[in-house]
This record gives C-alpha cells, sequence and structure tokens, in this order.
C-alpha cells in the first residue's frame, strides 16, 4: 500500500495504518501494546483513539 491507500496513524512516528492492524492481528490487542511494538501513540498520543478504534475494528472483522 502507499499514500492515501495506507494513511499514516501516527504522524509522530510516522505509522501506517497497515503497520498497526498487522501488528493487532500478530495478538497486540491494546494501545499500550501496540504502542510498544511499533511507537504509535508514544509521541503526542492524539492517534490513540485511532489505534483503538482499528483493534475494536480488526477484532470485529475477525469474529465475523
Amino acid at each position: 500500500m502507499s499514500g492515501s491507500d495506507d494513511p499514516l496513524i501516527c504522524l509522530c512516528a510516522r505509522v501506517p495504518e497497515s503497520k498497526i492492524v498487522a501488528t493487532i492481528r500478530a495478538g497486540h490487542r491494546d494501545a499500550a501494546a501496540v504502542r510498544d511494538e511499533t511507537g504509535a501513540g508514544s509521541g503526542c498520543g492524539d492517534c490513540v483513539v485511532e489505534v483503538e478504534d482499528l483493534i475494536a475494528w480488526t477484532d470485529s472483522a475477525t469474529r465475523a
């Protein structure tokens, strides 16, 4: 993915959506675990809500 196909979720650490989703699918199921693995949310913290939303979306998509 590139450009708008893979938006940056965390601007501070430059973490794209695809990396966060892959991290969640690898078993990191809360924002702190995703932060520790990817760096997303470790700067200003503005993306933490988006990370939590991706966790919820990924979990629901996995169960469907």
